[in-house]
């Protein structure tokens, strides 16, 4: 199942980093982020049907770290 979150920012630079570091992340080869409207970050994911993902708390936890949080559009 194909899965869809955005994550906003504070500016521009901030996204860029946090885009930056999911596509390089270990644990998150599976997902690919891409810099949405300047200061924020859409990343698609694969989930597996019937196995427990815990892409969407990593991506949560690194998002926080930049400051960032979920967004709806």
């Amino acid at each position: 199942m194909r899965l869809s979150v955005v994550y906003g920012f504070e500016d521009s630079p901030t996204a860029n980093r946090f885009m930056n570091d999911v596509n390089s992340h270990q644990n998150l080869e599976h997902a690919k982020a891409k810099l949405f409207d300047g200061d924020k970050v859409r990343i698609q994911y694969i989930a597996k049907q019937g196995q427990y993902d815990n892409t969407l708390s990593t991506l949560d936890s690194l998002a926080d770290q930049y400051g960032g949080a979920e967004v709806e559009l």
